[in-house]
Order: structure tokens, then sequence, then C-alpha cells
């Protein structure tokens, strides 16, 4: 059984990016979503409320689910709580850029307080916090495709096992056939 918590990308009832699934085609799965009232970018007191969360449901361990800003979001819980969590899996996120695009400014005071929160900028911290079992997996798609494939070539000179699926193809959506991908690839690796 795999334990998933998803970690939302847009405020409740926006469905511009789909909606997060209650059920999944495939393994046997218990589905969790996190949950805010309003749209989150996944700074330090965003992360420490989906703990709180994620520890509430007292599932031991749990896959981590994300993507765009909450890939961001899966990516820094996971190095936050690495005792609970058995992979990562996150989907065509802005893990590199140096300036967001976006309008953060009601959960990063500047820009650098952003930045400090980067994928790419933090490898050597996830690899020290996480334990070796752990399962990072990667899928691009057509959004931020450029970043997920140099990030995962910033993984590899690091010398950080994951699995990257370069998929430019997937539309930035949470039905668009990803998390299936990513469990089937989490799934391959437990067999090896």
């Amino acid at each position: 059984m795999l334990n998933l918590v998803f970690l939302p990308v847009s405020a409740p009832g926006d469905d511009e990016y789909g909606t997060i699934p209650n059920q999944i085609a495939g393994p046997d799965t218990t589905n969790r979503q996190v949950t805010y009232p309003i749209l989150v970018w996944y700074n330090q007191a965003v992360r420490q409320e989906a703990i709180e969360q994620i520890r509430a449901w007292a599932l031991d361990p749990v896959v981590l689910v994300g993507f765009s800003k909450s890939g961001l979001g899966a990516w820094n819980l996971a190095r936050t709580i690495p005792d609970r969590v058995r992979a990562t899996i996150i989907f065509d996120a802005p893990v590199a850029r140096e300036q967001p695009e976006w309008d953060i400014g009601a959960f990063y005071a500047e820009d650098a307080a952003w930045q400090d929160d980067l994928p790419i900028r933090t490898i050597r911290e996830f690899e020290a916090a996480m334990p070796a079992p752990h399962q990072l997996i990667l899928i691009s798609g057509e959004v931020f495709h450029e970043e997920m494939c140099a990030f995962s070539r910033e993984l590899d000179r690091a010398g950080l096992a994951h699995a990257f699926l370069p998929r430019p193809h997937l539309k930035h959506q949470w039905n668009s056939g990803w998390i299936e991908e990513g469990l089937n690839s989490l799934i391959d690796s437990t067999r090896r």
C-alpha cells in the first residue's frame, strides 16, 4: 500500500489545473490531500502547516506528490520530515529559475527568500537529509520542461540518485497521466 499525500497547486475550488484525483488506477493507495483555505506558496510557515496535517493522519511512510509550485513544496517538505517520506514525485515545477514570475509577496518577503527554497540551490541539503531508501522521481511537462531537465542534470552532477521522466508533451494538469507514470516508476524501482 502506498500512502499518497497530494499538495495542492491552486486555491480551493479552482480547477484550472484539473483536480487532485480521489483514486489512482494501478497500485493500491490511500490518498490524502493537504488543504489550505487560500492559494499558497510553500514557504516555511505553509510547510509547517502541511507537516501538522501529515502527522495528524498517522500515515507512515508517505509519498509526497506535487507539481508546479507544489512540486517545490514536496521537495522542501521531504527534506524537512525525511523520516516520514518514502518517496517524492515532482511534476513540471519551476525548480531552477532565479527570478519568480509570479506574485509571491504574501509568502516570501523578497526574492532572495524564495531563492533560498529553490530545489536547484538546496541539492546538498536534500541529499544530506534524506535516508538512503528515499526515491525521488522527477517528471517534466509542457511548461517547465527545460528547468526540470536542467535540475536533473544538476542532480546527476551531485550524484543524487533519481528517476527523470522527460515528458514535454504532458499538459500542466493533475490528470495528464503523470501521476500514474510516477507511481509506475516508483514501483519498478522498488522491484529492482
